[in-house]
């Protein structure tokens, strides 16, 4: 199989490439599905949010990403990070969030939509995830040069060290990314 070189992502304070990962030509890969443990989504430790179906849930995700990753000292992240989350919370709130009714009040839909953000620190790692009330898997396209739409998991997969889907018990299910940061 034919290998591309990933960006090197650089660390400021020590100047230094963090990882340099070899990946699959983008036609070849398919997100990953993994079954995390129950409680992850609930951890403690993740911060985020609920996000509404509404335009401005893009833009309330990329705020909390960026602030949440400068507090934990990874600026460095916040771009890529940034673009992730808003590629996520847009295909949530264009496909999944769908499937929600729009006969309930704007007030109830919105608690209703089961829409959410989370990220997570572990050890050399940073999770973010956007939860939705869908339990269809995501799927990388390749969209034609002449499609407007069908490019955002690509560049996903493109920013990301690992991303993929996983079921939330009762809720949907949670499309995420890694980021190594170590």
């Amino acid at each position: 199989m034919n290998q591309l070189p990933t960006r090197t992502r650089v660390h400021p304070a020590a100047g230094q490439p963090l990882r340099v990962v070899t990946r699959p030509e983008p036609t070849a890969r398919r997100p990953r599905m993994m079954r995390m443990p129950a409680d992850w989504w609930d951890s403690p430790t993740a911060v985020g949010c609920p996000l509404s179906r509404g335009p401005q849930s893009g833009r309330t995700a990329r705020r909390l990403t960026r602030s949440t990753l400068r507090d934990w000292g990874l600026a460095f992240l916040s771009e890529d990070a940034e673009t992730i989350v808003g590629e996520f919370v847009a295909n949530a709130v264009t496909h999944a969030a769908a499937t929600v009714g729009t006969a309930v009040p704007t007030q109830r839909r919105q608690a209703a939509d089961g829409l959410g953000l989370r990220l997570l620190r572990r050890n050399g790692e940073v999770i973010c995830a956007v939860l939705d009330p869908s339990d269809k898997a995501p799927v990388l396209k390749a969209p034609a040069s002449g499609e407007e739409a069908g490019r955002g998991l690509q560049m996903v997969d493109a920013l990301s060290d690992v991303w993929g889907w996983s079921p939330v018990a009762g809720r949907g299910k949670a499309v995420w990314a890694v980021l190594f940061c170590a």
